[in-house]
């Protein structure tokens, strides 16, 4: 019966055979006292029915040792409450499997405390749903790794709410990415690019500083240019005298 998991301890968990959680529900999970969680492993976890994480809840879930996440799945992320997510740590949230993440609701994610998302990397980050990414804040962003960003999708973007999209623009290279992207892009309508366009603005400032570059004469250099022309007129002179005489 359900009521007889009150009694269970993280001893008498690490005692149970992984298989025996096959026969989990979430009423049985709900009965748990949080503090027994601590006995988890990934075998155990890993055997768990999808189902029976709707049991669980944010004090339950602080108590998992990091390293039995590494027993999710898709599934059963999918399966647990949002508010459980709240007892999350990176730790934690390092140990998951990246396939997991594809099991992320907005709701979840909004859960999540920020701190604990410096566990992500670009792998997890890529199989979170779009849709989900409506549950970011930026707080979160500001604690992700530079490298979980990276493998941000324009569909996961478009889904995060303004300030967060604020987020990630002040901590990625400052627009040279996008501007990337727009130089690499080809015209929506066929038409070649105008020259207000941004690849003809770094055309032209590229040609600006070539024009610069040769136009940048010291005055020694003037000076001498200026010598060279009044004796190459000298020599023109002279010459002329010359055929004056012969003629």
């Amino acid at each position: 019966p359900p009521g007889c998991m009150e009694g269970m301890s993280p001893e008498m968990m690490q005692m149970m055979p992984p298989e025996a959680m096959g026969g989990m529900d979430a009423q049985m999970m709900q009965m748990m006292p949080p503090g027994c969680m601590e006995g988890m492993s990934p075998e155990m976890m890993q055997m768990m029915p999808p189902e029976a994480m709707g049991g669980m809840d944010a004090d339950m879930m602080a108590n998992v040792p990091p390293e039995a996440m590494a027993g999710m799945d898709a599934d059963m992320m999918a399966n647990m409450p949002p508010e459980a997510m709240a007892g999350m740590d990176a730790d934690m949230i390092a140990k998951i499997p990246p396939e997991a993440m594809a099991g992320m609701d907005a709701d979840m994610i909004a859960n999540i405390p920020p701190e604990a998302m410096a566990g992500m990397d670009a792998d997890m980050m890529a199989n979170i749903p779009p849709e989900a990414m409506a549950g970011i804040s930026p707080e979160m962003v500001e604690n992700m790794p530079p490298e979980a960003m990276s493998s941000m999708s324009p569909e996961m973007m478009q889904n995060m709410p303004p300030e967060a999209q604020n987020a990630v623009s002040e901590a990625s290279d400052g627009g040279l990415g996008a501007l990337d992207e727009a130089l690499k892009s080809p015209p929506t309508d066929g038409e070649p690019l105008s020259m207000g366009s941004s690849a003809d603005a770094l055309d032209s400032a590229l040609s600006a500083g070539q024009v610069q570059g040769g136009a940048g004469v010291s005055s020694d250099d003037a000076t001498t240019t200026g010598a060279e022309a009044v004796e190459t007129d000298d020599d023109k002179g002279s010459t002329e005298d010359d055929s004056s005489s012969l003629a």
